[in-house]
């Protein structure tokens, strides 16, 4: 997406520092065992979260649309793979994992196209994997928003909706949260972290 690959940096400069996302990359870190499989749904730059789990020996494959997002991500996380792709298009056989990570990733899609990715990402899923979400609270689905100066699209779930998709779609959740965070240039947003596993 032409967006992010003009919004690479930046978004690394206000969005990489987020102190809630990287302790939940750090507790995925910790509940695998080294060397297990991480898919990263919309991988960005790498930061942090592909650098957090290459870090504590865990294998990360990041897919992101944008290709300036992955040449950054290339470049500051070279123990990862990276994939260009839209993660949505993925396979349903594209590989199985320990854990998958969508940090505010999901919100591109509509609330069909969310509940879709879950599906996929349950398949994905090895017995008793993990899941690790972050996604902006607040309650729409595919609305106008203005990105960074960007305008995109953007859906979004309040936090009990978002556990009770969740479990609809084969989940058990194991934590959520909401929290305030504010990016180094931006407004202060409330979001949801979520960790759930399946059965």
């Amino acid at each position: 997406m032409e967006v992010f690959d003009q919004l690479a940096e930046q978004y690394q400069g206000e969005h990489s520092h987020n102190p809630f996302q990287a302790a939940l990359i750090e507790r995925i870190a910790a509940l695998l065992p080294a060397g297990t499989s991480v898919l990263d749904l919309g991988c960005g730059t790498g930061v942090p979260t592909a650098q957090i789990l290459t870090g504590s020996d865990h294998r990360v494959v990041g897919v992101d649309v944008s290709q300036g997002m992955l040449r950054l991500a290339r470049e500051q996380v070279p123990a990862a793979e990276f994939v260009h792709a839209d993660f949505t298009r993925l396979a349903d056989d594209f590989g199985q994992f320990e854990a998958v990570t969508a940090f505010f990733s999901l919100l591109m899609l509509s609330k069909a196209d969310i509940e879709r990715t879950l599906d996929k990402a349950r398949g994905w899923l090895k017995p008793g994997g993990y899941l690790a979400l972050g996604m902006v609270n607040f309650d729409g689905d595919s609305l106008p928003f203005d990105f960074m100066g960007v305008p995109v699209t953007v859906s979004g779930y309040l936090q009990d909706d978002l556990s009770a998709v969740l479990e609809a779609h084969g989940f058990t959740v194991v934590s959520i949260e909401t929290v305030s965070f504010t990016p180094a240039d931006g407004p202060e947003e409330s979001q949801i972290f979520a960790l759930a596993r399946t059965s």
